[in-house]
């Protein structure tokens, strides 16, 4: 499963087998297409055996529908931009190692993700959900994460980092987060 690898880790984005050196080796991958590319749905790749098992067993197939043709033109466009540069991939590092210096400096407990994903763990449900709402009206969107997405007592706030952040966006965001904080 490739929901936080697509689009930002391996060359140029190429995701979790690239990243890993597993080109050749993986036999089916899923990923989803709302983190990276933000646009509705997801995909399973994989040798046609396996797709055509899938297409006859998968009960949940009978429920999906195709992309909308804004959301493929959207992806095609970002997979297009992906292959020309890497400079997205780039930016998108950049702003990630930026955001968790300047969360750890702030004395946030930044969890270990790999990932553009920041977890600021805050452990009780209540202060996450409080945290969440707070951020929102200092104009940061940040989810709240709670059981049972997560185990009961790891509560936690999700950063997504974006290569269109500007060091003035991520500078705002860290003093929303000190506001808040400061508040709680």
């Amino acid at each position: 499963d490739d929901a936080h690898g697509e689009g930002v880790l391996g060359r140029g984005g190429r995701g979790l087998v690239n990243h890993f050196g597993l080109e050749g080796e993986v036999d089916i991958e899923i990923g989803s297409l709302s983190k990276a590319f933000s646009v509705m749905g997801g995909f399973i790749a994989a040798k046609q055996p396996l797709i055509d098992c899938y297409l006859m067993q998968a009960r949940q197939r009978l429920f999906s529908i195709a992309l909308t043709i804004p959301d493929t033109a959207a992806l095609l466009e970002a997979v297009t931009m992906l292959g020309e540069s890497e400079d997205l991939v780039q930016n998108l590092w950049a702003n990630v190692h930026y955001l968790r210096e300047g969360f750890t400096n702030l004395g946030f407990d930044i969890g270990h993700s790999e990932t553009p994903i920041i977890p600021i763990m805050l452990g009780d449900e209540d202060k996450a959900k409080a945290f969440s709402a707070k951020l929102f009206e200092e104009g940061v969107f940040a989810s709240a994460i709670c059981f049972p997405m997560v185990p009961k007592g790891t509560a936690r706030v999700r950063v997504i980092v974006s290569a269109s952040f500007s060091k003035e966006d991520c500078d705002a965001g860290l003093a929303a987060f000190k506001k808040v904080a400061d508040s709680l």
